[in-house]
């Protein structure tokens, strides 16, 4: 539907610019700028009516009767995209708006380089950024003697992120000692 209505208006303003040019010139000009101008806006709006994170269904309601607390800058609204998805799985979730998370970050052992824009504890388990539900599910299910499990960084595609996955996602396990390594990729 969305392609049969650019292919339409291209074709509607060549018709209207052939009536407005008179130069030979600009006869071919003008309506293939607003073809391709049509195209592109097409392309970005078709899209951007597809920009969802779609977990596998076998972790729905994975996470019934569990509470989630999840730390976030006040100005950070991708975070409540991942509370959502939790929310979707199950959860009860509760988010702690602070300005220091990285008081929060320091305390949970969280290393350079595998931070992100929040962070959240399940249980025992830290959980660090936008980590897929895959992930969370096998970490509550299999309970790996570590201190939780992240994502650094945003990566597109993932709970709460727009976008669709365009890379596998190389989730990490964390130690006590600030140490990651390994422990997923979807």
């Amino acid at each position: 539907m969305t392609v049969v209505a650019i292919l339409l208006a291209a074709l509607a303003i060549s018709v209207l610019s052939y009536g407005f040019v008179t130069k030979r010139k600009n006869f071919i000009t003008i309506p293939a700028i607003a073809l391709v101008a049509v195209a592109v806006t097409g392309l970005v709006s078709f899209g951007q009516n597809n920009l969802t994170y779609e977990p596998d269904l076998a972790v729905a309601n994975f996470g019934e009767g569990q509470s989630v607390t999840l730390y976030k800058s006040p100005n950070c609204g991708c975070c409540s995209g991942h509370a959502a998805a939790l929310e979707a799985a199950g959860f009860d979730v509760t988010i702690e708006e602070t300005n220091d998370l990285n008081a929060i970050k320091q305390s949970r052992n969280i290393p350079l380089g595998g931070e992100s824009c929040h962070t959240s504890v399940i249980g025992d388990y830290v959980v660090e950024g936008h980590v897929p539900l895959e992930a969370i599910e096998k970490l509550l299910a299999e309970q790996p003697d570590i201190t939780g499990i992240g994502l650094p960084g945003m990566p597109i595609g993932t709970p709460g992120m727009p976008g669709k996955k365009t890379a596998p996602y190389e989730v990490y396990q964390l130690s006590a000692d600030g140490e990651m390594s390994p422990y997923l990729t979807i």
